[in-house]
């Protein structure tokens, strides 16, 4: 008997899990069994590259049919996660994420002044949580809603510069062969999806916000499904 396809949703390490709370009721009602992995406790974790995977092997039944949805800064991540689930009919979905950089680190992808900003802001050793990054106005006008903007911004993590300056390693089987699509939501990810494109992953655009799966779920849902029909 087939295992039941799972949607296995991962956010930002600089998020929590509350990424994911508007989207999911879509999901599962469209009929997606859907695991949504914690990254908050692991980003403690001596190696956090390979607790994210851990964590994700553990979240699908072995051989199921899966989509690996990432958001943002969970990109880079996603070919270890893919290995790691290690299904036969696979599916990694980049939603207005940064792409993979094996090789090397979050810090190390980074343009030389986008790193000095990175280096600059770590206080001991840790980057301060990510909603102090911008103004409050940014994150305002991102989320409106106060109550959305309460939910996504509680709890969020002081990330250790051990994650920033881990280096992934390179992807193995399963990432090689899965099927990669790209779901741009916002202009600032425009470049990244015509990366994406020239990599040959399938990619999709709408013209709405970095946080769209927070404030317009049930259009998020309509284009990750209908990208993944195609």
């Amino acid at each position: 008997m087939l295992a039941e396809p799972t949607m296995l949703l991962v956010h930002s390490p600089l998020l929590t899990r509350a990424t994911w709370d508007a989207l999911r009721p879509h999901l599962e009602a469209a009929g997606w069994r859907v695991a949504v992995l914690d990254l908050r406790p692991l980003v403690e974790a001596p190696y956090f590259h390979a607790a994210v995977c851990a964590a994700a092997a553990v979240s699908v039944a072995p051989g199921a049919p899966t989509v690996v949805v990432g958001h943002s800064r969970a990109g880079p991540y996603l070919p270890g996660i893919a290995d790691a689930v290690g299904s036969d009919r696979l599916d990694v979905v980049f939603l207005d994420a940064r792409l993979p950089h094996p090789g090397t680190s979050w810090v190390g992808s980074l343009p030389p002044e986008r790193a000095t900003w990175l280096r600059e802001m770590a206080v001991s050793g840790r980057l301060p949580t990510w909603d102090t990054w911008f103004p409050a106005s940014s994150l305002d006008d991102l989320l409106p809603d106060s109550g959305q903007r309460r939910q996504m911004l509680h709890g969020l993590p002081e990330l250790s510069w051990k994650v920033v300056s881990e280096v992934l390693p390179a992807p193995g089987g399963a990432w090689e062969s899965a099927s990669h699509v790209y779901l741009q939501l916002s202009a600032a990810y425009q470049s990244t999806a015509e990366q994406a494109e020239e990599c040959g992953y399938r990619v999709r655009r709408r013209d709405a916000d970095h946080l769209a799966m927070v404030t317009q779920p049930a259009m998020v849902t309509d284009l990750l499904l209908s990208a993944l029909r195609a």
